[in-house]
């Protein structure tokens, strides 16, 4: 009996230690594959070489818009249209097939950097869903587990109880009492200890990873639109930082990756930031906040150009008022 009652005990300090874990197989009903919410045809980006020559001849000092306006029409790379535009506002004599064009022009850039916006966030908000819906189902087979163990940890202590009562009006010996009521406390520990670090696992990739882009931070990504990637660039409040820097930062701050320089750290970078891997309920839960913290950074580029699109139209009314007074 001593020897049972020792191998129970380290059984138990082995579960409390190391935690029970188990693989959950995929479902039809669980996608986790990264494809489920990629683009069926992906764009691969480049950025024009001639663009950019363009945008950097252009002088900023004469355009009658505030420095937010203009650094989204270097994000959007619309400042060579809206230096010509404004030129034929200011003009005596306006081209008015050359005026319109650019508009039109500066119109379909508009449209697309809202388009190219809307189809990252749905992106964002695909991956971010597709890791909550894993989780929710990890936590319902956890609590499920939990559940039965916590019942049977319940019920082995009552029959422990009930044993040690019925030895003892029985009229046997103590030691037999004693026996009973520690072999039953102990299994009945070992079931609710094991309960309490009981988890599961699940195989979750994400072969196209947005996170990892962010992270990496190449010079030109080759899965988020120019104009995306430009405004995630921008250099923000005093300038010592883009907009990318406060995503990392608020990853960090918020413990999305662990400890710093920690092993812990180490291996959710890899797992976060690699193809994928098996995630745990909490891993993906981490993962779904970093994308949404991803996602509301990049949806403030609509309010950018919210600002500059009114700045347009109220110069433009400007500039005709100006010549109908005249």
């Amino acid at each position: 009996m001593r020897v049972a009652c020792t191998y129970a005990l380290l059984c138990l300090i082995a579960t409390i230690g190391n935690g029970c874990s188990f693989l959950l197989p995929s479902t039809a009903h669980t996608p986790t594959s990264g494809r489920h919410c990629a683009p069926s045809r992906p764009a691969v980006f480049a950025t024009s070489p001639s663009s950019e020559e363009d945008k950097t001849a252009v002088d900023t000092s004469n355009l009658p818009f505030s420095v937010r306006s203009i650094q989204t029409a270097e994000v959007i790379d619309v400042l060579p249209i809206l230096a010509r535009l404004t030129g034929l506002q200011r003009g005596a004599e306006t081209s008015e097939g050359a005026f319109f064009r650019l508009r039109q022009e500066l119109s379909d850039r508009l449209m697309l950097a809202l388009f190219e916006i809307s189809s990252t966030v749905a992106e964002l908000v695909c991956e971010r869903d597709r890791a909550d819906q894993v989780a929710d189902r990890m936590d319902e087979v956890d609590g499920a587990i939990v559940k039965r163990l916590t019942l049977a940890s319940i019920v082995l202590g009552g029959i422990a109880a009930v044993v040690s009562g019925g030895i003892g009006l029985a009229g046997g010996s103590d030691t037999s009492n004693n026996a009973a009521s520690l072999a039953g406390g102990v299994v009945a520990s070992l079931f609710g200890g094991t309960a309490l670090f009981t988890y599961s696992k699940q195989d979750f990739q994400h072969e196209r990873n947005l996170l990892k882009e962010v992270w990496d931070n190449p010079k030109q990504s080759a899965v988020f639109s120019p104009a995306v990637w430009r405004f995630l660039q921008r250099r923000v409040n005093d300038g010592s930082h883009t907009g990318r820097d406060e995503v990392v930062r608020a990853w960090r701050q918020e413990g999305r990756l662990g400890e710093a320089d920690s092993p812990a750290e180490r291996e959710r970078i890899a797992l976060m930031f690699g193809p994928g891997g098996t995630y745990t309920a909490s891993d993906l839960r981490a993962r779904a906040s970093m994308l949404e913290t991803l996602e509301a950074q990049i949806q403030l580029l609509s309010e950018e150009l919210e600002l500059f699109l009114r700045e347009f139209i109220h110069e433009r009314i400007q500039t005709a008022s100006g010549r109908v007074s005249s």
